[in-house]
């Protein structure tokens, strides 16, 4: 599966003359909710908090470590959503310590506190690592999003953070790529976000029995749904048309993510790809945490334009 288009080369990580790479002024930490590859990550860089799945009896991690690669074939047998849980305190203060072995202060960059408690457990971290970690400052960002949007706020901080750019710049920044980037994406139920507590069963029965493939939005002011075509096909072109038009005439940062529909989110990748500037453009599949409340069959992409 392609995580990155090798035509679009990434401004290079800073290195010493042997080659390793230096320290940095600021260095970024995440959750795994952001869903980004091992190669991204080791990339830029990146350190991880990862989150927790449980499957009845079974906690697992959550993350690409192949312990639930079969989770979408099992999600939908299972009578029980599996459970999801926020990385504890001190998950956190065990990546801010490796971040501190990297740079002279952390970055972090959580999924919104308005889905989870990850961003609450990062700050108790920071409290706790201003003990632990005395000469390292720690700043908690909430990043107002979820998987690819998240992913490339972290991102574009981590390239901040490998060109030189101090604690208060990258803050800033990712301020304003909060308030920016949109994720648009289309389920092939509501079922999972039901069982989950978020919608209506009647809402589920009704999308079912008309074939309804909602589209729906979760960008910083604006979540809910916004088309209900009656085919995957026509959710499909509906994210062409959402993307297109908000970026035409603008230089793009993309991410495709899919919760088990890998064909479809390469076709959407390729085409965007093809009809948009993009400098920024890569494939991810949803981790578990985030696959528990969609169920498989989404597909959907997160956008922000230079």
């Amino acid at each position: 599966m392609p995580e990155t288009d090798p035509n679009m080369p990434e401004p290079p990580d800073s290195l010493e003359s042997n080659g390793a790479p230096d320290r940095r002024s600021v260095a970024v930490v995440t959750d795994s909710a952001a869903a980004l590859t091992p190669e991204l990550l080791s990339k830029h860089r990146i350190n991880v908090a990862s989150m927790e799945v449980t499957i009845g009896d079974e906690t697992f991690v959550d993350g690409p470590d192949g312990a639930l690669d079969d989770f979408y074939s099992r999600l939908t047998t299972l009578e029980q959503l599996p459970t999801t849980s926020a990385p504890k305190p001190g998950a956190w203060l065990e990546a801010f310590g490796a971040a501190a072995q990297q740079a002279d202060s952390v970055m972090c960059v959580t999924l919104s506190a308005g889905l989870s408690a990850a961003y609450d457990a990062a700050r108790v971290a920071a409290e706790m690592a201003a003990t632990d970690l005395p000469d390292t400052e720690i700043a908690v960002f909430d990043s107002k999003g979820a998987a690819g949007s998240q992913a490339l706020i972290v991102l574009e901080c981590a390239r901040m953070a490998g060109a030189g750019e101090q604690l208060p710049t990258i803050q800033a920044r990712a301020g304003i790529l909060a308030e920016k980037v949109r994720l648009v994406a289309y389920l092939d139920t509501l079922e999972y976000v039901h069982r989950g507590g978020r919608v209506p069963k009647i809402a589920v029965w009704a999308t079912n029995l008309l074939n309804i493939k909602p589209v729906m939005e979760f960008s910083a002011g604006r979540v809910g749904s916004i088309a209900r075509p009656r085919s995957r096909s026509g959710a499909y072109k509906r994210l062409v048309k959402e993307v297109t038009g908000d970026m035409m005439g603008r230089r793009a940062h993309v991410n495709v993510m899919h919760a088990d529909a890998e064909d479809e989110a390469e076709s959407l990748m390729n085409e965007l790809g093809e009809r948009v500037e993009c400098v920024e453009l890569f494939l991810t599949q949803f981790h578990p945490f985030m696959g528990a409340h969609t169920g498989p069959g989404l597909v959907g992409v997160s956008y922000w334009g230079e």
